[in-house]
């Protein structure tokens, strides 16, 4: 099973490029984050010849998160349990009766003075609590999403331009480390331990990618079951350098 996780920044403005992947084929599910479009404003019509079974957990102009499957796509949450959220970034479901797979967007937090900081470490808290019934599972589970953390300072292309923002900031850089001390795997990491891994280049500086300004946002988490089916988890640099291109790189797993 091959699963990509892509931050799409809008799934209307970069549908094209969205469209070249399900044409691909390459896939067997795709977890789309920052849709921008209502539940009910989906363009299910743009992409259902493509063989892909789509769930949709969407938001007015923010967030949003989707899954497709060439799987059946079974007990699907929306939301977060126990955390009351008005904003759409995480879904759940079951691939197959095989995979539990989570997908998030979890909140950027724009610097640590920001009122929006709170609610970032708030909700990063909650997942916390929410996924550690999973963590020793002896059912697969994969989370995979745009986290809005660099993990380290080695995520991050200058540092030194991120002291004060929320994405590098020890309090969410220590949620973070929770999870892992809790045994859940971080994919890319674990395969490729002396890598830069960086999965978004912004829009502005130029030829962010050629000069190599970029962020490690992207992950999979996988406990202790999936982190055993794990074959290999590369970086796809095609959703990035497409023609009009999301500022994200995909990040592909693969399970055996």
């Amino acid at each position: 099973m091959k699963i990509l996780t892509l931050n799409i920044n809008s799934i209307r403005a970069h549908a094209q490029s969205f469209i070249d992947i399900l044409r691909g084929g390459e896939y067997d599910v795709i977890m789309v984050q920052e849709l921008k479009v209502e539940t009910n404003a989906f363009p299910h019509n743009l992409f259902d010849d493509y063989g892909y079974n789509i769930k949709v957990f969407g938001q007015k102009s923010w967030n949003g998160v989707a899954v497709f499957s060439k799987y059946s796509i079974e007990d699907v949450t929306r939301g977060m349990p126990g955390f009351a959220d008005v904003n759409a970034r995480f879904i759940e479901c079951v691939i197959d009766g095989r995979v539990r797979v989570i997908n998030v967007y979890m909140p950027n937090g724009d610097t640590v003075a920001s009122p929006k900081f709170p609610y970032k470490l708030e909700w990063m808290r909650a997942f916390t609590d929410y996924i550690a019934q999973y963590a020793a599972s002896p059912e697969p589970v994969v989370i995979g999403g745009d986290y809005n953390v660099a993990l380290e300072d080695r995520d991050v292309w200058r540092p030194a331009n991120y002291v004060g923002i929320a994405i590098a900031a020890p309090e969410a850089r220590a949620i973070m480390r929770e999870w892992l001390a809790a045994g859940w795997c971080d994919a890319w990491r674990t395969l490729h331990p002396d890598d830069v891994g960086f999965t978004w280049y912004g829009y502005r500086g130029g030829d962010t990618v050629g000069k190599g300004q970029g962020l490690r946002l992207d992950y999979f988490l996988c406990n202790r079951a999936a982190a055993e089916m794990v074959t290999s988890c590369e970086i796809d640099m095609a959703p990035r350098t497409a023609d009009k291109p999301t500022d994200h790189c995909g990040l592909a797993l693969v399970l055996k």
